[in-house]
């Protein structure tokens, strides 16, 4: 999606490491807004390894926040309605 003058910039990041992931593991990764505020936006992460009997490991998750900022001041703007609308038909 184009926003018009405004981009997100991280604000926190926090991630759990549960399980240690190889070089040729096959990965699954899942990512889901957990929150629109005023100026900001919180997703939720999880991976996970698909093992070799079909079944799955969670291999980490995090949560990110970030912030809507206006690209021309460097300041937080609020979250286009454009942007919540279409998050929002995407999630149900």
């Amino acid at each position: 999606m184009q926003l018009d003058n405004v981009d997100f910039a991280m604000r926190a990041v926090s991630v759990d490491y549960l399980a240690p992931a190889r070089f040729d593991d096959l990965l699954e990764i899942f990512v889901r807004v957990e929150r629109i505020g005023t100026t900001s936006i919180t997703y939720d992460h999880a991976a996970y390894r698909i093992d070799d009997d079909g079944g799955d490991t969670l291999m980490a998750t995090a949560k990110a926040t970030l912030v809507c900022i206006a690209l021309d001041e460097r300041r937080p703007v609020p979250v286009p309605e454009e942007f919540r609308k279409q998050v929002m038909e995407f999630d149900g």
